[in-house]
């Protein structure tokens, strides 16, 4: 009975050492110790742990491969090379050591390297799961090696316009000075065709160019017709969290089937996502426009914007400042225009998506109107709202079809009161991206 508490005591000691042994065996095994880094995701201190051991012998296989993963997941990758590299010299059929070797070449842009490698591990009919890994592998840098991108959409719509005469656009401006109020049922469709060149996967700089033709085509009001071919291109350059763009782009628009206008221009923009949930973006465009059937409206547009873009969950919200000033032949012609826009937008359930524009714009005339003695000014409201949908989606997600379906209402008041008009449309469209 007397020995029962020494063994009670003994059985607790014993426990204790159990309990402090794995510190005090990392503590004593530097390789233990740089396993258990890694394992916790401290990265430079498994290096550090690593590198120690590699400098009192840099020939050990497990030391290398070690001080190679260390390496790769702090961003040292050229040491990881070496480090696997060393690997291999001691044993050339390191199956591992040929997959991680290819990973941090792959890290380096040295893709040749790397798919050698990715091969070779291939080649040992390794498990499923490792099999799977090094096709995406394989499949990511053949997509890295590809120079050029064509991508574009198409989209065709019915809608119905209670004023159609009022044609307020980018390019078109126009409000006949007439009281007939015409409305019409409308098709439109829009092509954008897109062909991105990049020199080579790690440049910053690219090359887009961008074809887009947009048509309005009316059921009875055909002087209203609207045909657009619009061509742009220009270099990109992209680094981190800064993008920077530059076009030249060309423009011809036909009105009623006979030549309206033809725009000449180039512009520069910039986007900088200071977060994940918010980015500023800006741009410039100076264009020469030239009216076919008026030379006095022929002019230089220069035009400037900039606003920040929130982002938080399912909720975007934008908000942009525009200034635009046109100088043509005649004084009357010629405006000081303003635009503030808000726009949200919100993903919904069931690949349903919510959106809401609203636009007030504000435009000067140089010169007095002859015919009213005045000078004219306009203030205009445009709202629009709807909700889209994804129809269908390809499993590589580059290709969908999406419906989308809109309402839009543009009040204007001016300080000559012919210019006064409202606008309703309605439009049902559906867009195929590719």
């Amino acid at each position: 009975m007397p020995r029962k508490p020494s063994l009670l005591i003994a059985l607790i000691l014993a426990a204790g050492c159990l309990c402090w042994s794995g510190p005090a065996a990392a503590a004593e095994d530097p390789l233990l110790a740089g396993r258990q880094a890694l394992a916790a995701g401290d990265f430079d201190t498994a290096y550090r742990s690593f590198f120690a051991l590699f400098e009192q012998n840099p020939a050990h296989p497990e030391v290398n491969f070690q001080l190679g993963r260390a390496a790769f997941e702090s961003g040292r990758y050229e040491e990881a090379v070496m480090a696997y590299e060393r690997v291999l010299m001691a044993n050339p059929e390191a199956a591992r050591a040929k997959l991680e070797l290819a990973r941090s070449y792959l890290k380096l842009d040295s893709n040749e390297i790397a798919r050698r490698y990715f091969q070779e591990v291939l080649a040992t009919n390794p498990p499923e799961a490792i099999w799977q890994n090094v096709q995406r592998f394989l499949a990511a840098i053949e997509a890295a090696e590809k120079r050029h991108f064509i991508n574009g959409l198409f989209t065709v719509g019915a809608g119905y316009d209670d004023n159609v005469r009022a044609a307020p656009h980018d390019f078109v401006y126009i409000v006949p000075l007439s009281f007939d109020r015409e409305s019409d049922s409308l098709l439109n469709t829009n092509l954008v065709l897109n062909h991105v060149y990049r020199p080579r996967y790690s440049s910053p700089w690219s090359w887009k160019t961008s074809l887009t033709n947009y048509n309005v085509f009316h059921e009875s009001v055909n002087d209203m017709d609207l045909n657009l071919y619009g061509l742009g291109t220009g270099p990109s350059w992209r680094r981190e969290r800064l993008l920077l763009q530059g076009s030249l782009n060309f423009h011809h628009i036909d009105l009623g089937y006979d030549r309206y206008l033809g725009i000449m221009g180039a512009g520069a923009a910039a986007t900088w996502i200071a977060s994940p949930r918010w980015a500023v973006s800006g741009g410039l465009t100076v264009q020469e426009r030239k009216y076919h059937q008026d030379s006095a409206k022929d002019a230089t547009n220069v035009a400037v914007n900039l606003g920040p873009v929130f982002s938080l969950g399912p909720n975007r919200l934008g908000l942009t400042a525009g200034y635009e000033k046109e100088n043509a032949e005649l004084g009357l012609h010629s405006y000081d225009r303003w635009r503030l826009t808000l726009r949200y937008d919100r993903r919904l359930p069931w690949e349903l998506a919510f959106f809401a524009v609203a636009r007030l714009t504000e435009t000067d005339y140089e010169d007095p109107h002859p015919l009213f003695a005045k000078t004219r000014e306009d203030e205009s409201l445009y709202l629009n709202f709807g909700f889209s949908r994804v129809l269908w989606r390809s499993a590589d997600s580059r290709r969908g079809l999406s419906g989308q379906l809109a309402y839009a209402r543009t009040d204007t008041d001016s300080s000559i009161p012919i210019y006064e008009y409202t606008k309703n449309v309605y439009d049902l469209a559906l867009t195929y991206t590719f």
